[in-house]
């Protein structure tokens, strides 16, 4: 987003900050304390929404409910709202809801609540979804409130995937093939390690270098992070080369960062990489009192401050 001296006449543009502007205005506490209730809502956008080995709907799904997971709540129920372009082929509005039946079976969520809307064709990129989720609070909230010196800092998976899907598909190169999306929920993962986490949070829209600016910011700490010890798939890599798209700013769509005590981290690790879903985990920095709210990233040659990629990409295309 640019500004201007007038804030009536900035204009919007690509990145977070539009994101954390209307989210610091209007976006209640996501836990309610009197009943235990967790709410998170999402709306997703996807170019191409319907690809190799998912489309829109199960991103939705994956995407709400793993947002809902993280912050330590069971998720329980889901509602959604979906626009459809006209002129969409029925054989796509199938497969969609097929799509969103499964991912909610999977994560153990039920659809309590549907809408739909048609526009006019060209007015949608053929279809959008907004999904909601709703849990219960299931132990302490995950909070970056909890993240402590010494913590280790975990990725449940390759970075970068997903985004490179969606690249290889819409300019033909052929990685697709090699790099399937990683959409996934990640409930169950999640469950198998929740009670030794302090910390936990989707890598989604910004890739893991958002996730850790954030959690640097929140928590008022300096997170170290080992560039070497990143897991990204070298088809991956290449694909977002392309867009001059780095895998710490790439998006994915089933992929956690996690905060564990140093003690637990190599038990959690284990528990991950147990599971099918978490076989690539790796441990990848760790949390400091120095600088704080910082992020530092160690390069083999030594400390080095991060080369920003080309910038952020339109969202809908990740």
């Amino acid at each position: 987003m640019t500004y201007t001296r007038d804030r009536y006449t900035a204009q919007v543009g690509f990145g977070p900050q539009v994101r954390e502007l209307i989210g610091r205005a209007l976006a209640p506490e996501p836990v309610l304390p009197e009943s235990g209730l967790v709410v998170r809502a999402g709306t997703y956008v996807v170019d191409p929404p319907f690809f190799g080995n998912g489309d829109i709907g199960r991103v939705a799904v994956c995407g709400a409910v793993n947002d809902l997971a993280a912050t330590g709540a069971d998720p329980r129920h889901l509602a959604l709202g979906i626009v459809l372009e006209a002129g969409l082929p029925l054989g796509l509005v199938h497969r969609l809801t097929a799509s969103i039946r499964e991912a909610a079976a999977e994560a153990g969520v039920a659809v309590t609540a549907v809408d739909t809307q048609i526009v006019r064709a060209g007015e949608a990129d053929r279809v959008y979804v907004t999904a909601t989720a709703f849990g219960e609070r299931a132990g302490p909230p995950l909070g970056p409130d909890r993240i402590r010196p010494g913590d280790r800092v975990l990725v449940t998976g390759p970075l970068g995937d997903h985004a490179a899907h969606l690249v290889s598909l819409r300019d033909g190169l052929g990685y697709e093939h090699h790099v399937p999306s990683d959409c996934a929920p990640l409930t169950g993962l999640l469950g198998e390690v929740r009670a030794d986490l302090h910390h936990a949070r989707p890598v989604a829209a910004g890739g893991l270098a958002e996730v850790l600016r954030l959690s640097a910011a929140a928590s008022g700490l300096t997170l170290r992070v080992e560039e070497a010890a990143l897991p990204v798939r070298y088809e991956a890599r290449v694909a977002l080369a392309t867009r001059g798209l780095a895998p710490l700013d790439a998006a994915c769509a089933g992929c956690l960062c996690l905060f564990a005590p140093a003690d637990r981290a190599d038990a959690v690790l284990a528990a991950l990489r147990a599971r099918p879903e978490g076989r690539q985990a790796a441990v990848v920095g760790e949390v400091t009192a120095d600088l704080p709210g910082d992020v530092e990233y160690l390069a083999p040659d030594g400390p080095r401050a991060r080369t920003p990629s080309a910038g952020p990409l339109p969202e809908r295309l990740l």
